[in-house]
């Protein structure tokens, strides 16, 4: 995933190398779109597994870089609240690490790693075109030892190589900057924003007046800054109109990018989705999966002139990729849209469908909830996802699914 991001192609050690350690902390790294081929690869599920597999207590530094990929993974899709949602991620472990900063592990502190007496094996490692143990060696430790905090001087670590606290301040600060932009890109979620602000603030309070850390002044100082820059954004936030309106072709679309749709794929399966494949998929095939739609998918078919219903312009314009990748995968194999009407007409099993319908969310800030809600019977089907949404991943599979009658009963 970090390769696609960085266009890193054809395959060169030495400028992976050289992307690896320039890879931007500071902010989101510019890249270039996503090849087509890849949308219904499961690179965010992905990268944030390994983000979840590392501990802030023991591994923070590894956390957040596959954090900051998955960042950058959303940027390049435009997917600015999932953005804003990786980010809080990163606060919280950079929070949470504070007490664990003297056993952060690094691949440096690790001996066998550089001792090639006691690690024989290290000098038989290299390529055969020239690159050599150097190139790979070279490679490894900016693979798995990137820096991703900001150090305000040269001497961050002391002798025995912990991570302060002033620098993780720092990068904290950074982040919450990060955020603040993020919010801004997408648009109209200020009460989340303040949500996710004021569970910070909470959290760095408790940091900062809990008597039993024997924090240093210069320590105690860094942290007042933080607790500062949180205030701040959150009165920002505070301040603004949620009701934020925008033009799209004379149609007034309400900025608040809370757009979800159930997608569902069923019919002929192509190869891209049968077991044997190597690249995992986000969707499971006759399976509802709930996704966020982004700004600029609403933009978009805010610009188409319409003669249908708005409702259908969202789903046609978020199924376009959709359709484009299933076509290319078999050119041959018919790809059948449906965003009305029941599944019931999709019988033909030598086509595949893709069938989109707007879901509405649950009223609160964060929900796991969806409904839909049948025009032929008035009925409503729940879905019940994993997790909170927004949330650090753009789609859900669903979990649970619940048919409510208009009698109450299900």
């Amino acid at each position: 995933v970090e390769l696609r991001l960085r266009g890193s192609t054809p395959f060169d050690l030495v400028e992976i190398t050289k992307a690896q350690r320039s890879g931007p902390a500071t902010g989101f790294h510019h890249s270039r779109n996503m090849s087509p081929k890849t949308v219904f690869d499961a690179d965010e599920e992905s990268v944030l597994e390994a983000a979840t597999f590392f501990s802030h207590e023991t591994s923070l530094i590894q956390k957040l870089r596959w954090l900051y990929t998955l960042r950058d993974l959303h940027a390049a899709k435009g997917q600015w609240a999932e953005v804003a949602e990786s980010l809080i991620l990163c606060a919280h472990s950079l929070i949470k690490s504070m007490d664990h900063l003297q056993n952060l592990w690094k691949p440096s502190r690790f001996d066998l790693w550089n001792d090639y007496q006691r690690s024989p094996w290290l000098s038989s490692v290299g390529l055969p075109d020239g690159g050599g143990n150097v190139a790979v060696m070279d490679f490894a430790n900016a693979f798995l030892e990137r820096d991703v905090l900001i150090h305000k001087q040269k001497n961050v670590l002391d002798s025995q190589q912990h991570v302060s606290v002033e620098c993780v301040c720092s990068t904290l600060i950074n982040v919450i900057n990060q955020v603040e932009a993020a919010y801004d890109k997408e648009g109209g979620m200020e009460d989340l924003a303040c949500f996710h602000l004021e569970e910070l603030l909470s959290m760095i309070n408790v940091t900062v007046t809990d008597e039993r850390k024997q924090f240093h002044s210069d320590a105690q100082a860094a942290l007042r800054r933080v607790r500062a820059s949180i205030c701040s954004k959150l009165a920002i936030f505070s301040e603004r109109d949620a009701g934020n309106f925008f033009a799209a072709n004379q149609h007034q679309v309400k900025n608040t990018a809370q757009v979800y749709v159930r997608v569902i794929l069923h019919g002929n399966k192509p190869e891209r989705f049968k077991e044997s494949t190597t690249i995992p998929t986000f969707f499971e095939w006759d399976m509802p999966s709930i996704c966020r739609v982004p700004r600029p998918v609403l933009v978009a078919a805010g610009s188409i002139e319409h003669k249908e219903s708005w409702e259908e312009f969202i789903c046609q314009t978020f199924a376009k990729p959709l359709v484009e990748a299933l076509s290319s995968d078999n050119a041959s194999n018919p790809i059948v849209l449906i965003t009305r009407g029941s599944l019931d007409a999709t019988n033909d099993e030598t086509k595949t469908y893709i069938t989109i319908t707007l879901v509405q969310k649950k009223i609160s800030i964060k929900s796991r909830k969806f409904f839909v809600r049948r025009g032929y019977d008035g009925s409503i089907t729940e879905y019940t996802v994993a997790h909170k949404v927004p949330h650090a991943l753009s789609r859900q599979r669903s979990l649970i699914t619940s048919e409510i009658k208009m009698n109450g009963q299900r």
